[in-house]
């Protein structure tokens, strides 16, 4: 009997394909709706996340699941690890899919967020027009990142070399490889003392909720420049607005889609805010990427036996019997 895999949102074409020609049962293709997620969890051998959220009562009916694989980086978004590993259901994910395509992004809302780009377009479309006005240049500018993961490496090589930056940085654990051109400081504060653009790149946990907040804001210099590509739940948005409003802040943008997160909505209404729908990653490249990750892992596991190589819940995990 073939294995079941269950895709409530399809990856690339080819993946899919591949997946078929080696004998697996793509079930439920396209179909994510609460009620499609009951009908096809119980049935599924492997699990393909792309957008949805798995809770774990709907894991407890996933009797014979013994993948869930996430098509791209943030599986915070879609599981609780520790739900799934007492259950002796590994949880893997695809770090290496979208990691340019995210960082180019990031290129992008800095280079929109200090020239104005986005304000100059909005302003020049209606009757009272708008004037130049003065921009910071980038090259001999401080970038302070937060995180030092493969989207924020990308990101600083990018700002390094093709613009002229300085780039500094704060990990919580030791790293020997950290890039040469990287400067480590000793905390986050000092980060955004000295950042004139600070990039958050840190996981989206749930204790981290909140953890970027007035406290940070107030040390950066005025009129510098706050930038999150990772995710909202990091954020206090009622922080990040005062600091916009007041000019303690010159502009921030988030890759963020406020329609899930409501909360930060008011933050849409200021004018040195830059939204883009937590689309940064998307790409022709990025999306191929991750699927071929997810084949791989599903052959891995699947048909020769073994664990997968980017899995995240090796603590507490209990094998099935």
């Amino acid at each position: 009997m073939a294995y079941k895999v269950y895709v409530p949102k399809p990856i690339y074409d080819e993946g899919m394909q591949a997946l078929k020609d080696k004998g697996f049962e793509l079930i439920g293709v396209g179909r994510g709706s609460e009620e499609d997620l009951k009908e096809f969890t119980p049935q599924a051998d492997v699990i393909i996340c792309r957008t949805h959220y798995l809770s774990d009562a709907l894991l407890a009916t996933a009797k014979n699941l013994k993948l869930f694989e996430v098509h791209g980086v943030g599986y915070q978004d879609h599981i609780v690890p520790e739900d799934a590993a007492k259950r002796g259901i590994y949880v893997a994910y695809s770090p290496h899919g979208n990691f340019n395509t995210v960082a180019e992004g990031c290129v992008a809302l800095t280079m929109s967020m200090v020239k104005h780009i986005c304000e100059y377009n909005n302003k020049v479309r209606t009757p009272e027009g708008i004037r130049a006005k003065m921009a910071i240049e980038l090259e001999g500018a401080t970038i302070g990142l937060l995180g030092l993961g493969n989207i924020a490496r990308s990101y600083a090589h990018k700002m390094y070399y093709g613009m002229g930056c300085n780039i500094v940085g704060y990990k919580r654990t030791p790293d020997d490889t950290i890039p040469h051109y990287i400067k480590m400081l000793d905390s986050m504060e000092d980060v955004f003392k000295v950042s004139d653009i600070v990039s958050l790149h840190i996981p989206g946990e749930l204790h981290y909720k909140g953890m970027i907040n007035k406290k940070y804001f107030d040390l950066m210099k005025p009129g510098s420049y706050f930038i999150n590509t990772a995710r909202d739940i990091l954020i206090n948005n009622d922080d990040l607005y005062d600091a916009l409003k007041s000019g303690q802040l010159a502009g921030a943008a988030a890759d963020v889609d406020y329609t899930e997160h409501p909360e930060g909505q008011k933050l849409l209404e200021l004018e040195n805010f830059i939204n883009t729908p937590h689309a940064t990653a998307f790409s022709n490249a990025s999306l191929e990427r991750s699927g071929r990750n997810c084949v791989r892992e599903i052959v891995r596991v699947m048909l020769e036996g073994k664990e997968p190589i980017h899995w995240v819940n090796r603590d507490g995990f209990v094998p099935r019997g």
